[in-house]
């Protein structure tokens, strides 16, 4: 019992590590805020991972889960997909979509955010060092505690909030929010209907694949690099380009790995290879990244370097494992 549930209570603590600190959106001063990201962020991976194993959906359906969480956390809990100002910040005005009350821009981005960094690259981490990496670490009672944990951390900071400082949504907002959550939701218990049979070929090598996804990630965080040295997208390049690309971007990688996974030679490392690759781009880009809330220069640095060499730490371990069940060839 202690096997399956260790696992499960890293991958607790390790979705908002990877997801608010890593990233450099939080620094080491506040890392007693952690307690009160635990239920949302590490609730929702929990649940997700628990659900797409139990059901064996695969990891497309783990992807498809982390975008409906990331629509119900960004559209019903932060309410950032429909707050022109949220925290200040004016996230919605480049691209904005009056029809929808949307920003174009924010929503690709933030979305493609949670769907991967903060649900797939810690499951992924978590497996990589776990015995049982594609089976359920929980019986019926811990699903239903992730259930729980995931339902009190979105509900419970709301809860407590005082109303002036909640944007507050429209009836057709909620709707559309809770359907698309729905539809992402019901794509990725469909998603097993569309398994193709594996090829009988060699995909990309891992090393390969680490290199395309850091890339990848590279691209993914450009607009944001340019607009932490004073240039801004919006006044030189249409929204609608920058949104292409994005979704270019998406449909590139998502093509490249359906069709390296389709491959028989398709295996544990690759799937390693990727999660690094993701896990290594939070890395750096912490620090450049300011922190959300004050923190002086040298400590913001020191975090940065501690939880970048913890993440260094966690890949090394998690090859030291695969190396033992799923030797490199």
């Amino acid at each position: 019992m202690f096997k399956r549930i260790l696992p499960a209570l890293g991958l607790l603590v390790l979705a908002p590590l990877i997801g608010e600190y890593l990233l450099g959106n939080i620094a080491i001063n506040a890392l007693p805020m952690i307690i009160g990201l635990i239920p949302l962020y590490g609730g929702g991976a929990l649940l997700i991972r628990e659900v797409a194993r139990r059901w064996r959906l695969g990891w497309p359906g783990i992807i498809l889960l982390g975008l409906a969480y990331a629509v119900i956390e960004e559209g019903l809990l932060t309410r950032s997909l429909f707050d022109p100002d949220y925290v200040g910040l004016r996230l919605l005005d480049y691209g904005f979509i009056p029809a929808l009350g949307i920003g174009a821009y924010w929503t690709v981005f933030v979305l493609a955010i949670h769907g991967v960094w903060s649900i797939a690259v810690p499951i992924s981490m978590v497996e990589a060092g776990s015995r049982r990496p594609a089976t359920p670490w929980l019986g019926k009672a811990g699903l239903t505690v992730s259930a729980v944990l995931f339902l009190l951390g979105g509900a419970v900071p709301i809860a407590l909030a005082s109303p002036a400082a909640i944007y507050p949504l429209s009836a057709a907002q909620i709707t559309w929010t809770l359907t698309a959550a729905v539809a992402l939701i019901t794509a990725a218990f469909l998603s097993v209907r569309f398994r193709r049979p594996l090829r009988s070929a060699t995909p990309a090598n891992p090393s390969t694949v680490f290199a395309i996804t850091i890339v990848a990630g590279l691209a993914f965080w450009l607009p944001t690099l340019l607009a932490l040295v004073g240039i801004k997208l919006e006044s030189i390049v249409p929204a609608w380009i920058t949104v292409g690309f994005y979704l270019a971007l998406y449909a590139t990688m998502t093509l490249l790995i359906l069709r390296w996974s389709r491959r028989t030679g398709w295996g544990p490392w690759h799937k390693f290879a990727l999660g690094a690759a993701g896990l290594v781009t939070y890395a750096w880009h912490g620090f450049p990244q300011p922190p959300s809330f004050p923190a002086p220069a040298h400590v913001d640095l020191i975090g940065n370097a501690v939880f970048a060499l913890a993440a260094l730490g966690l890949l090394a371990f998690g090859a030291v494992r695969l190396r033992r069940t799923a030797p490199p060839t």
